[in-house]
């Protein structure tokens, strides 16, 4: 028989159920087929750049030219109606707003609008024109979102959002007032999206639709922490309904699906052995910095436009389950799903990310998709963090605050997606920052930057729930409930930090509840339990390995073994003998009968097919 460990195949054969997408699409895309931070905790990798805020963006620049906020020649560019409509509604605040200017000579506006000699940004003749008061200074050939002043005044607000007299689309009062004779100059542009605010949806909390529906974890592939390295099988899943691998990848040249990196088929056999008849296994495709600058940037829309592309991915995806183991082009992805639909028919779920900021979630048809999928994950969270110093400015906004949840919720209401194919998104991990000034340690007050990493996940500006549990104990800290945003909050010292636990969690679950929600997820399960410990990891000095020692920097083996010894053949790596993969790497082998000869395979990557030519060429 050919030793275990003489072929190493390049081959994923292990199954799950697919798919997720990338998590962003054609304004904001994230991208690299290199394996990720192994320390990654967030679900997104807003580590450099985050999502374009423009609902929040537009808004303040709407504000800024009425009321109070606007100038002489501001106000006297505005059309009597909509300076009577701003001026006597109730739901506009219009009191003077402390900012930093918008925009000026050398700083040209944040969203790409016109910029003009008064500071303001915008796409009206004010800000892109000239006159005896007021000049454009830049940017002042820039079309607006939607209306008269977009390309061609054509443009149309994705989702349906209602367009405003200022050229934005937006889901409030500010954009949507009816234009009820549609005369030139009213506060919403009739015909280019809605033109009233949509309504949110509404249930008995006692129905318990999402408290009592789906209960979704996300698994992170990564055991590359400094500690608590959870493997597939060390994660809770109690009371969970299904359990998503994170993630696969795809090929960016041949647009098959290949693992993320080379040890995760080892960890597919773990992790489908959870399966169960109440849990199901699944796995995401592309995510976290999929779409990011690098080689599978514009994979996605690469992938979706020819009808060809789109079936060999299919094709791919039934290959890959059935062994066990950029989307900007809107019409091509809803293509796609309707695709893969048809091939996996009831035999397989398929589900979609959606991403929260309306930058890149205009960009999907969440309708059009909605028939084609079990469900969406909603990712409520990342919502805000120190990328956008720059342009917020430096305060501490909590990255899931339900007051923003709800925000970033109503354009899937504009565009009638079903609340009951949605999943609220909750984190198991904490944003945090470096305060200014330690006195002032609340939502709202400056900070300098990221907090500190953590011991074990070693990220700037997050925390995993695990962390914050030994912050809270160590510091002797009391954590506070902020009830309007369903959060909690810690500081101590300089460093402040916002986070979901099991009351925040209970609040936005029957908050999820009143809006008819069918499920809840969670990112992630290894961020919430002890694994391997609390205490760093080294390389082992000798020849076992434990809680404390890997075999990863050491000279004695590769793997492993389930009795806590180094070593390098199937006793060691395979994951079928107890391999732990939390402490070096396991592999899994496949036994195959060629020619009557049964022969031992380590599976390390993809394809299968390339194995099995390997094993005949070695046999004959």
């Amino acid at each position: 028989m050919l030793s275990s460990s003489a072929i190493l195949c390049v081959g994923a054969i292990y199954l799950l159920l697919v798919v997720s997408s990338s998590h962003t699409a054609a304004v904001h895309q994230r991208a690299s087929i290199e394996p990720r931070s192994s320390h990654a905790v967030a679900h997104n990798s807003y580590a450099n750049s985050g999502p374009f805020p423009i609902l929040d963006i537009s808004y303040k620049h709407i504000l800024s030219q009425i009321g109070a906020n606007a100038t002489a020649a501001g106000n006297a560019s505005l059309p009597k109606n909509i300076r009577e409509h701003f001026a006597t509604s109730k739901a506009i605040p219009l009191s003077k707003r402390d900012a930093p200017s918008q925009c000026g000579p050398g700083q040209p506006c944040a969203d790409g609008s016109c910029c003009n000699s008064d500071g303001k940004c915008g796409y009206t003749s004010y800000t892109c024109g000239s006159s005896n008061n007021v000049r454009c200074l830049s940017n002042c050939n820039a079309h607006a979102m939607c209306g008269v002043n977009s390309l061609n005044a054509a443009q149309h607000c994705p989702l349906n959002l209602c367009c405003s007299y200022f050229g934005y689309c937006g889901t409030s009062t500010a954009y949507c007032v009816n234009p009820g004779s549609a005369q030139s100059g009213n506060p919403c542009q009739q015909g280019y999206g809605s033109c009233q605010v949509a309504p949110e949806p509404s249930c008995n909390p006692n129905t318990g639709t999402a408290s009592r529906g789906r209960k979704i974890g996300y698994y992170q592939s990564s055991l590359e922490r400094n500690c608590n390295r959870m493997g597939p099988i060390d994660i809770d899943i109690t009371g969970f309904s299904h359990v998503i691998f994170a993630f696969a990848s795809i090929n960016p040249n041949s647009f098959q699906i290949i693992p993320l990196e080379s040890s995760h088929p080892a960890l597919y056999v773990q992790f489908t052995s959870r399966r169960s008849s109440t849990l199901q296994t699944w796995i995401a495709i592309g995510g976290y910095s999929f779409s990011d600058p690098g080689l599978t940037q514009n994979t996605w829309s690469n992938m979706v436009a020819p009808q060809g592309n789109r079936a060999t991915f299919v094709n791919s995806l039934m290959g890959f389950m059935n062994m066990g183991g950029q989307p900007g082009d809107t019409a091509n992805l809803v293509s796609l799903v309707q695709e893969m639909r048809a091939a996996f028919g009831n035999r397989y779920g398929i589900s979609i990310a959606l991403p929260p900021d309306y930058a890149s979630l205009q960009n999907f048809n969440p309708s059009a998709l909605s028939p084609f999928i079990d469900f969406f994950n909603f990712m409520s969270y990342d919502l805000h963090g120190p990328w956008e110093a720059s342009i917020l400015g430096p305060q501490i906004r909590s990255q899931s605050s339900i007051i923003d949840i709800s925000s970033d919720l109503l354009p899937l209401w504009f565009d009638n997606v079903p609340p009951s194919k949605l999943n609220l998104g909750i984190a198991y991990y904490g944003r945090g920052y470096t305060l200014q000034n330690p006195g002032c340690a609340d939502v709202g007050c400056p900070y300098a930057g990221a907090s500190s990493p953590g011991t074990c996940t070693g990220s700037a500006g997050v925390l995993s729930l695990r962390e914050i549990q030994v912050v809270i104990q160590q510091q002797g800290l009391t954590p506070r409930l902020l009830p309007d945003e369903m959060i909690k909050q810690i500081s101590w010292g300089n460093q402040w930090i916002g986070y979901d636990d099991t009351d925040t969690i209970a609040l936005k679950s029957n908050w999820a509840d009143q809006h008819c929600f069918g499920g809840l997820v969670f990112w992630s399960l290894d961020l919430v339990g002890v694994g391997t410990g609390d205490s760093p990891i080294s390389p082992s000095p000798d020849s076992t390995c434990s809680s404390t020692r890997s075999c990863i920097g050491s000279s004695y083996g590769p793997c492993c073994s389930a009795h806590g010894f180094f070593g390098a053949d199937a006793a060691h790596f395979s994951i079928n003998n107890g391999c732990q993969v939390t402490l070096g790497v396991c592999n899994t082998i496949v036994v195959l009968r060629v020619g009557g000869v049964e022969v031992e395979v380590g599976i390390v990557g993809w394809d299968v097919r390339d194995c099995l030519e390997t094993v005949v060429r070695n046999l004959s």
